[in-house]
């Protein structure tokens, strides 16, 4: 008999134990380590240094003058089937940024500089439906028109309000 409760106290035990451990949150692994937080105090002020003044005058640097206006807006007409868009340019010295609504939920933006020469605009074009590509616009020469292209062989061109659509449109 003793020996009967002695292994039924064992058993008992046993299981107790093997429930025990299941149910505790035991983990083995390298401990989180500790934050820590480190106060700065800043002591010194910065050190203000003086320039030596120069014998020679100085000039303030001269901005470029652009020899072309594009700002406002604009009659486009873009893309193999040429849609007529309504765009507004606006020029900031050589750059030029303009964004119009292509009329199926999307719009086209349109990014580039001025050549120096005034002749000509080119840059990159992005569309919200994920396409994109360089643009180039050649300006007629009373600035109110151009023919270009939006990469190769995709037409690109635009007026001002009253007049005509340059033919070809292409270039």
């Amino acid at each position: 008999m003793k020996s009967s409760s002695l292994r039924l106290i064992v058993t008992i035990t046993a299981l107790m134990m093997l429930a025990l451990s299941c149910t505790l949150p035991f983990y083995i692994g390298p401990a989180e380590p500790e934050e820590k937080i480190i106060y700065v105090e800043v002591t010194s002020t910065p050190v203000e240094e003086v320039a030596e003044p120069t014998d020679a005058p100085s000039s303030p640097a001269q901005t470029p003058t652009v020899s072309v206006n594009l700002d406002g807006e604009w009659t486009i007409w873009q893309g193999t089937g040429e849609q007529q868009l309504v765009i507004d340019f606006l020029q900031q010295g050589y750059s030029l940024i303009g964004n119009t609504a292509t009329g199926d939920g999307h719009s086209l933006l349109f990014n580039g500089t001025i050549s120096q020469d005034g002749t000509s605009a080119t840059g990159k074009w992005e569309s919200t439906s994920g396409t994109s590509g360089n643009f180039v616009m050649y300006l007629a020469s009373g600035f109110t028109s151009f023919s270009g292209n939006m990469g190769g062989g995709v037409p690109l061109c635009g007026t001002r309000s009253g007049v005509t659509k340059p033919s070809p449109c292409l270039k």
